[in-house]
């Protein structure tokens, strides 16, 4: 088993609810922080845990998903809201929303099935998008009177209850939608891979001229081995079988680490992995490691080359936008969205800001880089409208890797210091 998937092992088994880090799982595991970091971004896209505002990475509970549309049940749970009455609509799906700040005489024209009203302490646009069929969120915590929760059983439609302002609640569901539309339109692997019929694949009892005669054959060197229950256990490449006689089995030659992928994960998260471990070729499985095809590096870059991950402006996007570079300088100025809630710039924006940097200082030199370790020294914070000067300088450069160090300069005074150490394609 190899790091990677040990770490998934562990995460899989750690209790819901329990704090993950990547400087924790290092620790607790012997591993490096890029090695942690990367198995948890894989956690997290598998459902297992999940990164939240002021509490950090936690363990969660696995659950579908649907990735086109969103429940209100769904709705409850990524604004944390109480369902107060209409349990039995939770599972209906959700369309949209609107805000009821609107008269009583206009709010019908906002009304669509399938919608729902986020509204404060008003009785009789909460029964008004009952009767339109449409589920209440009512923001800021208020008491809900009896008879629009009488209505809301009655009718089976939902009305939920958060404590946060209407602003908020509709920000977190739009976001929740963006993301969704996002992860809509992702290339996954089973998009891009080869069946293994057509790829070619061995049996651990064949023999090294087997393995020859399939290179002839299919003009690749390196294939997925399986036993006699079609399971993976082995990778067989032209090192392996160098030197050998023709008639040697390919179990004693072949390589048993092998890391395996699935078929719906995201081909992003995939050319990392081939990217930092220096994989060609990725065994595609189900269920318990049942070979059902390949997924090459070529294949995975060709897909993200042709294909754009979505149509929905993304955070990194909006990063991007507001980079602007002049002579061997970055800069860009600390606006409303890039802000905590105590008024200071996020850390996450400034670490994607870094990111952002890195990708542009090396691209002429490389197509494709993996952050591997981001050390950031704050030295005063940024506030909204501060203009922020970034000057990088690579301090050391390979083939195959790189450091940056980084100055982020206010006023011509240092405010933040940082050191990435990068992987090269």
């Amino acid at each position: 088993m190899s790091k990677h998937q040990e770490i998934i092992r562990y995460l899989e088994q750690l209790p819901i609810g329990n704090r993950v880090s990547v400087r924790g799982i290092s620790n607790r595991l012997n591993v490096s922080d890029g090695t942690a970091y990367r198995a948890i971004k894989e956690a997290e896209n598998r459902g297992l845990v999940e990164t939240r505002p002021r509490s950090g990475t936690v363990r969660i509970k696995q659950k579908q998903v649907s990735i086109e549309k969103m429940t209100y049940q769904e709705i409850a749970e990524v604004t944390e809201s109480q369902v107060l009455a209409g349990q039995k609509g939770l599972n209906r799906e959700f369309s949209r929303f609107a805000i009821g700040a609107m008269t009583e005489k206009n709010v019908t024209r906002y009304l669509v099935d399938g919608g729902m009203m986020i509204v404060g302490d008003r009785k009789e646009i909460q029964l008004l998008a009952l009767l339109h069929h449409n589920a209440v969120l009512i923001t800021g915590g208020f008491e809900v009177d009896g008879e629009v929760l009488k209505l809301a059983d009655k009718l089976g439609i939902p009305v939920l209850r958060s404590r946060e302002d209407t602003y908020t609640v509709a920000t977190t569901i739009t976001r929740a939608l963006s993301i969704i539309q996002i992860k809509t339109d992702i290339v996954t692997v089973e998009k891009v891979y080869r069946p293994s019929y057509d790829y070619g694949f061995l049996r651990e009892t064949d023999t090294v001229k087997d393995y020859l005669d399939l290179v002839k054959k299919k003009h690749v060197s390196r294939f997925p081995v399986i036993n006699q229950h079609q399971m993976v256990v082995g990778v067989v490449t032209m090192r392996d079988a160098s030197g050998r006689s023709n008639d040697t089995i390919l179990d004693k030659v072949m390589s048993r680490s092998v890391f395996v992928t699935q078929l719906g994960v995201s081909i992003a998260n995939i050319s990392q992995r081939m990217i930092s471990e220096d994989f060609e070729m990725i065994p595609v499985v189900k269920g318990n490691r049942g070979l059902i095809g390949v997924v090459t590096r070529r294949d995975i870059m060709d897909a993200i080359n042709q294909n754009q991950a979505s149509n929905q402006p993304t955070f990194s996007d909006q990063i991007v936008h507001k980079l602007d570079k002049y002579s061997e300088q970055f800069q860009f100025v600390v606006e409303p969205f890039m802000l905590e809630r105590n008024g200071v710039l996020s850390n996450g924006v400034i670490t994607e800001v870094l990111t952002n940097v890195t990708n542009k200082l090396l691209a002429e030199y490389r197509k494709n880089i993996i952050i591997e370790q981001l050390s950031i020294y704050f030295l005063q914070t940024a506030q909204l409208d501060d203009l922020l000067v970034i000057e990088p300088k690579i301090v050391q450069q390979t083939r195959r890797s790189a450091i940056v160090d980084y100055e982020i300069h206010l006023n011509k005074q240092i405010v933040m210091k940082a050191t990435i150490t990068v992987k090269i394609n």
